[in-house]
């Protein structure tokens, strides 16, 4: 109730870093509760990131992609792994999986085609123009990596960029 209550009054474009990853914890004790202790989450975040501003909803898909792709037809347990890092003037934002991986061909098939990635694509490109960068990367059998880059932006005090 908690992710939809938070879905229903989003207005915002952007939110802090520390928001997004809130959003991302209801959501996750959703899937926690489906795949109980077959399910685990880890998170390297760094602090410097925590006020980063980056657009509403954009690490729920990936991270459903994850489950929904790489854990939910993986034996045993299936770790998420959520990481972030300042890179450059861009902050680094990776959502890591073990799960069932995929082949080169399904990966670049999957980027194509997939609503969740494909939406998360063209807001990016939408608000960043050519300043960004989404990489899947993947091995069959070992998991997948969805990986964003996108400009450091932080949140004045007076509530500015």
């Amino acid at each position: 109730s908690a992710l939809l209550r938070r879905l229903l009054r989003a207005q915002e474009h952007f939110v802090p870093l520390r928001e997004e990853l809130e959003a991302v914890d209801e959501y996750l004790d959703i899937e926690k509760v489906r795949f109980g202790p077959a399910l685990r989450i880890e998170k390297d975040i760094a602090r410097d990131t925590l006020d980063i501003v980056v657009p509403s909803m954009l690490l729920q898909p990936l991270v459903e992609n994850s489950i929904k792709h790489g854990l939910a037809k993986k034996l045993g347990e299936g770790v998420v792994v959520i990481r972030s890092r300042l890179s450059n003037g861009h902050v680094c934002i990776e959502v890591v999986d073990n799960g069932v991986g995929m082949a080169a061909t399904r990966l670049d098939q999957r980027s194509r085609t997939g609503i969740g990635l494909r939406n998360v694509d063209e807001r990016l490109r939408v608000i960043y123009g050519a300043n960004y960068q989404l990489r899947l990367e993947s091995l069959p059998g070992q998991g997948t990596c969805a990986r964003v880059e996108i400009p450091e932006l932080i949140v004045a005090r007076n509530g500015a960029f």
